[in-house]
């Protein structure tokens, strides 16, 4: 029985050292282009957004999820491709201000 707790508590321990936790997210933003998200000025309103996004993001900005006053970066860009401009709900994990992006979807 002593082992078994023993091996449990080792098991806990090297867990938590590495970090195992869940830093699942659930967000609701706007995928934006990193340059006008940045400026913190809406260049565009409404459906001329989409249009300004994906070319400022053909440009080379990159793709960022702005929730509120909040800019996450995108680790995985080629997925939130299709909802450049759009207002959207993203689930993720989150590392730091980067979000891994597994799932998403209009927010409409």
């Amino acid at each position: 029985m002593k082992k078994i707790l023993l091996s449990s508590a080792i098991l806990l321990f090297v867990g938590a050292s590495f970090g195992f936790r869940d830093d699942t997210v659930h967000l609701k933003g706007v995928i934006e282009d990193s340059t006008c998200a940045n400026s913190k000025q809406q260049m565009t309103p409404g459906d001329s957004r989409v249009a300004c996004v994906k070319k400022c993001i053909k440009e080379g900005a990159k793709a960022v999820l702005v929730v509120d006053d909040k800019i996450y970066q995108i680790a995985n860009q080629k997925k939130v491709m299709p909802y450049a401009g759009k207002e959207v709900v993203v689930d993720g994990t989150l590392t730091n201000d980067s979000i891994d992006v597994s799932k998403i979807a209009d927010a409409k």
